[in-house]
């Protein structure tokens, strides 16, 4: 793969921005921070906004916003330049944060309408959304569960075997 320090991409790598982008779309990330997490993993180190803006043809500010979003998930790490003031963006080597969020949400719906269902409902109705709500809380706790399951076993055993 040629080195993506540079600001071009090629015909497959712009192809694997567009399609995870829009696979990461409907989970509620925005686009373009979506766009800007699928370049980031193409890179083999940190790019400034500027690279990004050029690459991508995003405004320099949406680049900004996209990274700090990233940040937030720990999709993305922050890296400064000694003696300056710019930043440079990489992708994590986390990959939960998102995820985690996505399911603290499906706890949040779960709570909401556990909490709410009684005063709004009754007979089947009631039964069908005190499932829903213990369906949601359920997922959050698996997947949350399946995070910590994975990271431990990483920590313990490194990567696959594949990937040693």
């Amino acid at each position: 793969m040629p080195n993506m320090s540079k600001t071009e991409l090629s015909l497959d790598q712009r192809r694997f921005v567009e399609d995870l982008a829009a696979l990461l779309v409907p989970w509620g990330m925005q686009p373009s921070v979506a766009h800007l997490y699928a370049y980031l993993l193409l890179c083999d180190e940190p790019v400034s906004l500027d690279a990004v803006t050029a690459t991508l043809g995003m405004a320099k500010s949406s680049a900004s916003v996209a990274a700090r979003a990233l940040e937030q998930f720990g999709l993305a790490r922050r890296h400064s330049e000694p003696g300056s003031k710019r930043i440079r963006y990489g992708a994590s080597t986390s990959y939960s944060g998102f995820i985690a969020a996505q399911a603290a949400l499906m706890g949040d719906l779960g709570r909401l309408i556990e909490e709410r269902a009684r005063g709004i409902s009754e007979g089947e109705t009631l039964r069908r959304l005190r499932y829903l709500g213990s369906f949601n809380r359920k997922m959050e706790a698996t997947i949350l569960g399946r995070i910590s399951e994975l990271s431990d076993e990483f920590i313990a055993h490194g990567p696959d075997a594949e990937l040693q």
